[in-house]
């Protein structure tokens, strides 16, 4: 079972004290299990749930569904298809497309029961429950507006329900096939209800490997809230969060959970984890293209650690290809030293810096690096820019410094444009995450892509 717990604050006045009151929104009349006649928000349930997965859609007020020494409250109705359409497209859909209906059928839920708040009791909320795999409580359906950002994707804080979908869901597989030993091992600071405290804030929790605060409850909330973040919050969310933890450890800790869920899939489900995560961000993009962050935004939150350009792939611009082959004839020419088709442009620590670049040439034994210092806009129109810096001390740097007059063609390409980033899976389908474009802004032309370093 999984409980989301916030703290709720009172505002106190002393001099005046106001309620205002309006009507709940809520018709009860048609939420009663013992008149109600179907309607079409029924048979559409039926259709697209009940009939082809068993799987019963309660939204009518049963107050038996949930705790009854609890405040909750019941449904608006217009709310429940357009919530069940995203359970559909985001959840559903993405392990039929990568697994099938004869695997998926017998771990579905049979029964998705919706709530119109959340299960309030004293400092806490809870947002989403899993009973025995084969009951889902989803809350707070009316609050859901499919073209708000927070209703899709949510916070750390506060999760939406995509995401207590599949937390919920997770619990449902690793009942079926128990968590492995080797990841509760990874993690010794589990901590129970007292992840709510004052103690374990978001940096702290990120400090000692963990994903959110909540998932220091227990090795099964860890478990869940590590597989419904890289599904729903995405490869591009979880690098920025691993890439900005400044301890070592935590790193390392939140690469080895990530690998022993990849691999728990595969060994326990038969499932590729890696093209479900793809189906569940293009399922994601598609219901809801207000939920998509812009590249550029990724790139100032840390998400890459840089990207590996090839000269020789297929479709790079001739002005970069130009640019190349006239600095490796010039070294060649002069110094005698074949520069290798490659390139790495890298942040030097995403971790605390997202704007010190190092361009990373190599030659026979050698590598030669130039400092660089980039400029990034964010959102849809952002763009990036690349000004040379003084160098460093190591080796490299002076390498680098020996040959940089027969590299001037190449240097001035990195530095004298400026550049948009985006996925390029129009050119290459299917390579959206992996390989990524920057666009001269001059002419909106692809200069150059490679492939992003995570």
């Amino acid at each position: 079972m999984k409980k989301i717990f916030l703290y709720l604050m009172l505002l106190l006045t002393v001099a005046v004290s106001c309620k205002k009151e309006s009507a709940l929104n809520v018709d009860i009349t048609k939420s009663n299990l013992d008149t109600y006649t179907k309607g079409t928000l029924d048979k559409w349930l039926e259709d697209n749930f009940l009939n082809p997965y068993n799987m019963e859609i309660l939204y009518r007020f049963d107050r038996y569904q949930a705790k009854i020494d609890k405040e909750i409250a019941p449904v608006m109705e217009d709310k429940v298809q357009p919530l069940m359409e995203g359970v559909q497209q985001i959840f559903i859909q993405p392990y039929l497309d990568v697994t099938s209906k004869a695997f998926l059928l017998p771990v579905l839920p049979k029964e998705i029961a919706l709530f119109g708040s959340g299960e309030y009791s004293d400092d806490q909320i809870t947002l989403g429950t899993a009973d025995a795999g084969r009951q889902i409580n989803l809350y707070e359906v009316n609050s859901y507006d499919k073209n708000d950002v927070l209703s899709i994707m949510g916070t750390q804080e506060r999760p939406a329900a995509f995401h207590t979908m599949h937390h919920e869901f997770a619990h449902i597989l690793h009942q079926n096939v128990p968590v492995p030993p080797e990841y509760e091992a990874i993690s010794s600071n589990y901590i129970g209800s007292s992840w709510v405290g004052s103690g374990n804030s978001a940096a702290t929790a990120k400090s000692l490997g963990f994903i959110t605060r909540y998932a220091r409850n227990n090795k099964d909330e860890d478990f869940a809230e590590m597989i419904s973040t890289l599904l729903v919050e995405g490869q591009d969310h979880f690098d920025a969060y691993v890439n900005t933890a400044t301890d070592a450890t935590a790193i390392t800790k939140l690469r080895k959970k990530e690998q022993v869920v990849v691999d728990y899939f595969k060994a326990a489900h038969g499932i590729d984890f890696r093209r479900l995560q793809a189906r569940v961000r293009t399922a994601i993009e598609t219901y809801a293209p207000v939920a998509i962050v812009p590249v550029p935004t990724r790139l100032s939150q840390g998400s890459y650690k840089g990207v590996t350009i090839d000269k020789s792939a297929a479709s790079q611009s001739s002005a970069f290809v130009t640019a190349y082959n006239s600095a490796v004839t010039n070294v060649g020419a002069v110094n005698g030293i074949p520069i290798n088709p490659t390139v790495e442009l890298v942040f030097t620590n995403p971790a605390v810096n997202r704007t010190d670049m190092i361009l990373k040439f190599t030659g026979s034994t050698f590598a030669f690096w130039y400092n660089l210092t980039a400029t990034v806009t964010t959102g849809n129109s952002g763009t990036i820019r690349l000004v040379a810096a003084p160098q460093g001390a190591a080796t490299q740097y002076a390498n680098g410094t020996f040959i940089q007059a027969q590299m001037k063609p190449i240097l001035d390409y990195f530095t004298t444009k400026t550049f948009r980033a985006n996925w390029i899976e129009g050119l290459f389908p299917g390579s959206r995450s992996t390989l990524l474009g920057f666009f001269d802004t001059s002419n909106s032309q692809l200069g150059f892509y490679g492939n992003v370093q995570r």
